[in-house]
């Protein structure tokens, strides 16, 4: 398995040293601060964006890491997500950063919580054919406006989504859907 995880760490290499420098006009002598960025996020995910503090940890300005985050997630290493409510802040930053996938976030991040795994899955699955948005108000995700998704294990509960319309809880550790609580594998069907 760590063969597995090595070659998805070269992989991850590739892409910020050649592809996003030569596709996404990163500057060569940003790929380490590209690189400590990912394992920074794949350490601390899920990550509210707090640009400032991003910049700071890079040493670069605000406006190259909006530049260096929306290139990551073009060449598919991160996921921004938005928030549900609209505002200005809306259209400036993403409100949470995500690994892209579940392959990348094991073979960078040490030891994460299986909580970003479930929602790191279910980002990733959704956005193939769906909207997806974080949610402030209710749940984790508000999927093409009309959904709200709790992402927990088998013992979550409906508390942070009682009396919400076309609300589910997305469970791990579960076989067959009861109710309004489904088994997170089902969002793979969804690919």
């Amino acid at each position: 398995m760590s063969d597995f995880y090595s070659r998805i760490e070269n992989v991850v290499s590739f892409v910020i040293d050649q592809e996003l420098t030569q596709f996404c006009n990163v500057e060569p002598a940003y790929t380490r601060k590209l690189k400590a960025m990912i394992l920074y996020l794949c350490n601390n995910l899920p990550y509210e964006v707090n640009i400032s503090k991003l910049a700071m940890y890079l040493e670069i300005n605000k406006t190259t890491v909006l530049n260096y985050l929306a290139a990551m997630q073009r060449a598919e290493l991160i996921t921004l997500l938005y928030c549900d409510i609209m505002s200005v802040t809306k259209m400036q930053k993403p409100d949470k950063i995500y690994i892209h996938n579940t392959n990348i976030l094991n073979a960078l991040g040490n030891n994460p919580n299986i909580g970003t795994i479930r929602e790191c899955f279910v980002v990733n699955q959704l956005l193939q054919h769906h909207t997806v948005e974080y949610s402030k108000q209710h749940g984790d995700f508000m999927i093409d406006g009309k959904i709200t998704l709790e992402v927990g294990g088998k013992d979550k509960t409906f508390a942070q989504i009682a009396n919400i319309e076309n609300s589910y809880v997305l469970a791990d550790d579960m076989e067959f859907p009861m109710g309004k609580k489904l088994p997170v594998w089902m969002v793979g069907m969804e690919y």
